[in-house]
């Protein structure tokens, strides 16, 4: 009866050791060894980053403003290594009737990706959040997709009731690995 039990013992340390020595194997973690872990970014006025601000300042009836920019998937001669799913969220109160429209550059054509307006849904601090759909930037690459983002103050709101309105646009970038 002791045989036995010793057996099973055994038998039971030698499985559990044995599964131990498997899942490690199989298994390991690793972290990145650079401050920036950010997939993807913006290349604005010659910048890296993940947020772009816009004053809207100067904006009147009748005026237009266009703000070039780019996603990029590389960074001073090193690209990621894993293929990028990348999201442009634009963020504004939408207080001045302006209307928002982003343009992605294609072989010397814009392409229009969205027009920001009241159909999105607003934020817990009740900024308008319009999203673009989903992008990709692979990995086998230096990938940098160009867009343009077009701001109008149409015309026909030249009255006093739009004086001294103040208003923002934030463009934001999502990215994450692709699955």
């Amino acid at each position: 009866m002791k045989k036995k039990i010793i057996i099973i013992v055994a038998i039971a340390v030698g499985v559990l050791f044995l599964s131990g020595i498997t899942y490690s194997k199989f298994t390991s973690s690793s972290e990145l060894s650079v401050v920036d872990q950010y997939l993807a970014k913006f290349v604005f006025d010659a910048k890296m980053t993940d947020i772009i601000q816009l004053s809207l300042v100067s904006m009147t009836p009748g005026s237009e403003a266009s703000y070039s920019f780019a996603v990029t998937n590389n960074k001073d001669e090193v690209r990621s290594n894993v293929t990028i799913d990348y999201q442009i969220s634009l963020e504004t109160f939408h207080f001045m009737p302006l209307s928002l429209q982003l343009y992605k550059v294609v072989d010397e054509q814009e392409e229009l990706v969205m027009t920001c307006d009241e159909s999105y849904s607003r934020n817990e601090q009740n900024h308008l959040v319009c999203n673009s759909a989903t992008q990709r930037l692979t990995y086998q690459e230096d990938g940098e997709d160009q867009y343009v983002l077009k701001v109008q103050f149409p015309e026909e709101y030249n009255d006093v009731t739009y004086a001294d309105l103040v208003d923002f646009i934030d463009i934001h970038i999502k990215s994450w690995q692709a699955v």
